[in-house]
């Protein structure tokens, strides 16, 4: 006799509700109410006029469940609760929820109301948490209140948007943009610069050889000093393969091992001068290798919400990496004006190593960790 595993659930409840037309697409995640305890599984199938999802989905007790989501006005969305193949959603006892669907739209959002918050929220947070306000002179909320009249009289979201980068060119930061609708519109461009490297022919100098895909990475001897060129930090170093250059019989070896062939040599040319950033903690991880000791390379300073003042800090530090190379040789950072982002971190790192020494030109001059802000 089959064994009754009691009734299936039911969802009692949603936000937004079932057929809701008029959503506020302000609405930052989609809630669903079960009416027994359930198990901390899911299944919600992706479908046409799915949701954009901004974080896990989770469940924050036995019968809720929430799903972060960022929506757009005027839009039609639908979700699949289960399927016939996909069964996630179920009871402590294992019943599943038959399948259900979820349909609401958000509604449209009068011009002048939206652009009124988003220049009312404009003006509280930036003049104060913009952390390069103060740089260039600027009294950004005097500037703003300039141009209330025109951006909240914007005809729609890209209009204001595109208002808004106009206003912001002032700052002439490439770390400053705004992101309206799925389309990011940068406010300053990186400038032509007259680099100090030409990789090319350099790379035509080299005995052994290897390269990772597109170059990004090359590695290579020259009059007995070891070099290594890498181009960007979006990567992590340690992942990535280098191929022998002229020889596709020789399988590609992790990146780090064409690093630890380099070290039989007494000088090492770590070589970043057409690196425009990505990823600080890849550059801190590879500048880890070096590292002997725990040591400071920045200081950072963070707005604190009770002062209104760019007061809390935050010192940054290198520590060795468990892949620590103990090299004793002497190494030499190659810097310029492309360096860029949190490529003038790694130097910083570097500088602190005892046997680095940083050559070249100045840098480009813009760092940072931008945040987004809604």
């Amino acid at each position: 006799m089959a064994q009754n595993k009691g009734t299936a659930p039911k969802i009692i409840s949603t936000i937004p509700a079932f057929g809701d037309c008029r959503v506020d697409p302000q609405l930052k995640e989609i809630i669903l109410q079960f009416d027994q305890d359930m198990k901390d599984t899911y299944s919600v199938p992706d479908t046409k006029n799915f949701p954009q999802i901004t974080d896990r989905a989770i469940w924050k007790d036995k019968r809720t469940f929430s799903i972060p989501v960022r929506l757009y006005q005027d839009r039609l969305y639908s979700l699949l609760l289960n399927s016939s193949k996909f069964q996630g959603f179920m009871n402590t006892e294992g019943v599943a929820l038959n399948p259900e669907e979820l349909h609401f739209r958000t509604k449209a959002v009068s011009g002048a109301d939206r652009n009124k918050k988003a220049f009312g929220e404009l003006t509280a947070f930036f003049p104060k948490q913009y952390s390069y306000a103060s740089l260039k002179g600027i009294d950004w909320t005097a500037l703003l209140e300039t141009s209330r009249a025109e951006l909240e009289g914007a005809e729609s979201s890209i209009e204001f948007a595109l208002k808004l980068v106009k206003l912001l060119k002032a700052a002439d930061d490439p770390h400053l943009w705004v992101d309206v609708e799925g389309q990011k519109f940068g406010t300053s461009l990186i400038k032509n610069i007259e680099g100090n490297s030409n990789l090319q022919v350099l790379f035509s100098q080299l005995h052994d050889q290897k390269f990772s895909k597109d170059f990004m990475s090359v590695a290579g001897v020259m009059d007995s000093v070891g070099y290594l060129s890498i181009r960007d930090w979006e990567t992590d170093f340690f992942t990535l393969p280098l191929k022998s250059f002229g020889n596709s019989k020789n399988p590609p070896i992790p990146a780090i091992d064409a690093v630890k062939e380099l070290l039989k040599y007494p000088n090492l040319v770590i070589d970043v001068r057409e690196n425009k950033g990505g990823n600080d903690r890849y550059a801190r991880k590879f500048a880890a290798l070096f590292a002997s000791d725990s040591v400071a390379y920045e200081k950072v300073k963070y707005y604190n919400e009770t002062s209104g003042k760019f007061d809390k800090e935050q010192i940054h530090r290198l520590v060795p990496g468990k892949d620590h190379l103990n090299y004793k040789g002497n190494i030499y950072v190659l810097s310029g004006p492309a360096v860029f982002s949190s490529n003038e971190s790694f130097i910083q790192m570097m500088k602190q190593v005892p046997n680095a020494q940083v050559i070249g030109m100045k840098t480009y001059g813009s760092s940072g960790n931008p945040i987004p802000h809604e």
